[in-house]
């Protein structure tokens, strides 16, 4: 029967490795699939009833066998190892593994070094201030459980092992914030790394179906945040431009074509300009918003318009990045480029058996001699005149949605109306189409800018009218003016994303958006541009890569360099006003009166004490005595004093004998 090896570490020294590693991989549980966090449980929970129960630890061959499980699983749910997800996922399913097969103290410690990169992992994915505050938590956790297991021998008071890893966290601090300020930025951001494919916030898609942006308004995440430059366009004008949707099945409105241009399509711009900064929240890649109508924008390299007036990305943007951009718009303008003749006939198709009815309604409007903005207005007639509802909660619309919507249920919410508005106009042979995007923001009057939530999407109707270019026709203005004039929230009272906008919630709510809005700036948004700015203003002109790691490099030293000083003079006033350092100090200087030397700085306590016993050995056990009290004072845990009290009464009554001299010496 072969013996159950016994486990080196103790079950407290257990626990600590156990309880660090599974909570420094907390913050990737929420994007791991479910069954990595419950392998990473069963490990912890296994290995502890191991060491209970004196269960063998698994062997070589097993081990093999569970990590190429463990990669297999990887493979299988990501497709690949790359990634910020899929490689945090083969972290956690490795960790879980090794600490199944820990037996030794340097297992442990390995351990603890593999939570630091799980804890770091986590800024890759999240970016926000309560997961930055939970990481320095947990840093501090991570480094007390180095402190801990480290140094072997049973484990310290926690309350002293964290007030050490404090005391060295504190330290860090000054070439933290050195290389955070110094170090030369990427061009993009650190966490710029591609993510699972799938992932992402809510938001806008490139295809429509009316009850799809009633989704997005009960929802109350953010979409974006705004700066202006000035003083903002009034509410009603707020009209965040987003995707076009062109073509209709019937049923639902899509994108179809429209081209990137190089060079933006001809607008003659009207009023005053309206300057402001978009911070866009990750969510659809490519999709990005600017007030209706954008004239110039920041990174033109990156940015560029489209034939149907939106801002889109050239490259894809990964949906876990915010985007920070700058544009110059106009609230009146004129757009002067009119649709060919391809285009033309695309934006007044209505599909062959698709609203019979609404057909036939505009045929018998423009039977009446009614066209061009004299039909528009007949059309908007219709939604007031007749008993239409403003409504999140429509009725189900089956084969023709155009036609019960009009006829029959006449309650919907924005894209109800602008759909039926799109096909009356088409229907009357005017180019039209859906635009999707935002209206509106709530504003933060701690931070002076807007916050768009999804709460504020919104669609609306262009209509192509020869003498104006393309207009926008709102028909929810026309069925529910507050929704224009005070926002989303006011349409929709009663309503959960309603809840929070007033009082006390809505106040803490806009003092911590504030709060995180200035994060992402100064912290997650501090990259090549904003370094440079930085550093100029503290008297770097154009300071190039190479001088920044000089300058870097000269700070790191001159701090490390000031905190060894900082660290031996304290060293020596704690020296001076340690009882147990000066008991010990006073039997020092007792056997240097018989020719002793003290200790060399290398040397331990034990080492001096071999040394002296040999050169007394009548006062060998003596001497060991001592040098045993003193390392239980000075690094045992002495909670009621008795270490020291006995340090102090061996050194009191340590009276050495002089070694005789030899005869021969003597004569």
């Amino acid at each position: 029967m072969s013996a159950v090896t016994p486990p080196v570490s103790t079950r407290a020294r257990l626990v600590w490795s156990a309880g660090v590693v599974v909570a420094a991989s907390l913050p990737h549980w929420s994007l791991l699939p479910a069954w990595l966090p419950a392998l990473l449980l069963a490990a912890a929970a296994w290995r502890l009833a191991a060491d209970r129960f004196g269960w063998r630890t698994p062997g070589r061959a097993l081990r093999i066998v569970l990590a190429a499980a463990a990669f297999s699983g990887v493979i299988a749910e990501f497709r690949t190892i790359n990634g910020v997800i899929a490689g945090s996922a083969l972290l956690v399913a490795m960790v879980a593994l090794k600490l199944v097969e820990t037996r030794t103290h340097r297992d442990e410690v390995l351990l603890m070094i593999i939570s630091y990169f799980l804890v770091f992992a986590s800024l890759l994915e999240h970016q926000s201030p309560l997961v930055g505050a939970y990481l320095i938590v947990f840093v501090l956790v991570t480094t007390a459980g180095l402190v801990q297991l480290g140094r072997g021998g049973p484990l310290l008071p926690s309350a002293r092992t964290l007030g050490v890893a404090a005391g060295l966290l504190v330290k860090a601090v000054p070439v933290m914030l050195v290389l955070f300020v110094l170090f030369p930025r990427l061009p993009g951001p650190l966490w710029a790394l591609p993510t699972a494919p799938g992932s992402g916030a809510t938001g806008l898609s490139d295809s429509m179906t009316p009850g799809d942006i009633s989704h997005l308004v009960l929802s109350d995440e953010i979409a974006f945040r705004v700066e202006f430059e000035g003083e903002p366009p009034p509410l009603g004008e707020l009209y965040w431009r987003g995707p076009v949707l062109a073509e209709f099945d019937g049923r639902t409105w899509t994108r179809g074509f429209a081209h990137r241009l190089d060079e933006p399509p001809r607008v003659e711009y009207l009023g005053a300009p309206v300057e402001y900064r978009v911070l866009l929240e990750p969510g659809t890649p490519g999709w990005t918003f600017a007030l209706d109508m954008p004239r110039s924008w920041s990174e033109p390299g990156r940015l560029v318009m489209t034939s149907d007036y939106q801002l889109v990305a050239r490259t894809r943007r990964d949906r876990g990045r915010r985007l920070d951009y700058r544009v110059v718009s106009h609230t009146r303008y004129r757009t002067l480029e009119p649709p060919g003749l391809y285009e033309r006939h695309r934006l007044t198709y209505v599909p062959e058996g698709s609203s019979p009815r609404t057909v036939a309604l505009v045929a018998d409007w423009k039977a009446q001699g009614l066209a061009g903005e004299a039909l528009i207005r007949r059309a908007l007639d219709h939604f007031t005149r007749e008993p239409f509802r403003y409504t999140l909660r429509p009725a189900r619309l089956g084969a023709q949605p155009v036609d019960e919507f009009l006829f029959d249920t006449r309650e919907g919410f924005c894209e109800h109306y602008a759909s039926a508005l799109a096909i009356m106009l088409r229907a009357a042979g005017m180019p039209a189409r859906v635009v999707t995007g935002y209206h509106g923001g709530e504003r933060n009057g701690f931070g002076g800018y807007y916050v768009v939530r999804q709460s504020d999407a919104h669609a609306w109707t262009e209509v192509w009218l020869e003498d104006r270019g393309w207009v926008r026709i709102d028909p929810t203005a026309a069925i529910a003016p507050e929704r224009i004039e005070r926002g989303a929230a006011s349409a929709i009272a009663g309503l959960g994303s309603a809840i929070g906008r007033v009082g006390l919630i809505r106040t803490m709510r806009h003092l911590w958006d504030t709060f995180e809005m200035r994060w992402y700036e100064v912290v997650v948004g501090y990259g090549q541009a904003s370094q440079r700015m930085f550093l100029e203003r503290l008297g770097f002109v154009s300071p190039s890569a190479a001088r920044l790691l000089g300058t870097a490099a000269v700070a790191v030293a001159a701090i490390l360099a000031l905190l060894t000083i900082g660290h031996a003079l304290g060293s020596r006033m704690r020296r001076v006003h340690d009882p147990v350092v000066r008991a010990f100090d006073r039997f020092v200087r007792r056997l240097r009166r018989y020719g002793i030397r003290p200790p060399a700085p290398h040397e331990t306590p034990s080492a001096f004490a071999e040394r002296a016993a040999l050169a007394l050995p009548g006062e060998a056990a003596a001497v060991r005595r001592i040098a045993a009290a003193y390392l239980a004072a000075r690094y045992g845990p002495d909670r009621n004093g008795h270490a020291l009290r006995r340090l102090e009464a061996l050194v009191r009554h340590f009276r050495p004998r002089r070694p005789r001299r030899p005869a021969h010496a003597r004569a």
